[in-house]
């Protein structure tokens, strides 16, 4: 790799950014570079712009630009030190009402779920609201029963946090563990104890079994999606669920908002009525 860019990786990791930043951030400086053909300190501003004047570049998401753009912003103040002059216009961002799962749609799901993996991973992403990268890295020892939490350990901007787990999830996971006995990773690769699930994994395996009971549109974050407008529904304050979810802007949390027409008060076990072992 490029001298600059082990300079970013470097300075990524120092900052404490996620892995995932340091790829994403790396994988598109290389691209900008291969593209003028040259070493990235000797790319002007003039050149930045007629990059993302390209056919090919304006037609990725805003997402996709935004993210190049920060990568090019990061590499110039904290590597090059130097100003960044850019006239760019990205695309308006979609904004697009998340997939609506009802309470009877959650129910239906896991009751039709036969396989005891499968049914604790939607129980524990929906119980929780879990993201599916912070459910898959779910250790053994992130669990307290006594407390009723589980340690998030770097979640989205590598922040940690621990949330609340109802004493329905709870059960369930120890059925689980009675089953498969995981002694590092919660949810285990079924090939290698030693390394976490794949999100491929999860997906698939939710997609078919949500198929099979008529659910066209259920993925790991429309789970995360009906925990906070379910718990919303039942009261939980906003501030809690904004903690619970991990958002670091109330505004992302304030988001859900329209789906509900009134606010009671108090989180509630969303599974207790009609858990399954």
């Amino acid at each position: 790799m490029h001298t600059l860019i082990e300079q970013v990786k470097a300075e990524i990791t120092y900052r404490g950014y996620s892995q995932r930043t340091s790829k994403s951030y790396c994988a598109h400086l290389l691209k900008l570079r291969n593209y003028f053909n040259k070493s990235l300190d000797l790319i002007t501003d003039e050149e930045l712009n007629s990059f993302f004047q390209d056919p090919a570049i304006r037609k990725l998401s805003r997402a996709s630009q935004k993210l190049q753009i920060n990568s090019i912003w990061f590499l110039f103040k904290h590597i090059l030190h130097r100003p960044l002059n850019l006239d760019i216009t990205l695309p308006k961002a979609k904004s697009r009402a998340p997939i609506y799962l009802s309470r009877s749609d959650i129910q239906r799901l896991i009751e039709s779920c036969t396989d005891m993996r499968l049914k604790t991973l939607i129980m524990v992403c929906y119980g929780c609201g879990l993201r599916i990268g912070e459910l898959l890295r779910i250790k053994v020892t992130d669990i307290d029963g006594q407390r009723k939490t589980i340690l998030i350990e770097q979640g989205k901007g590598d922040k940690s946090r621990y949330v609340v787990v109802s004493e329905s999830v709870l059960k369930q996971l120890r059925c689980y563990w009675k089953m498969y006995h995981p002694t590092g990773w919660m949810f285990y690769s079924r090939w290698f104890m030693d390394k976490s699930m794949s999100p491929s994994s999860f997906r698939k395996s939710l997609k078919k079994q949500s198929h099979s009971i008529g659910l066209q549109q259920c993925n790991p974050h429309a789970l995360r999606h009906a925990y906070a407008t379910h718990q919303l529904e039942s009261g939980m304050p906003l501030h809690q669920l904004q903690h619970q979810l991990g958002h670091s802007d109330i505004k992302t949390t304030q988001s859900y908002l329209h789906w509900l027409p009134e606010l009671g008060h108090g989180g509630i076990d969303l599974l207790a009525d009609w858990a399954k072992q």
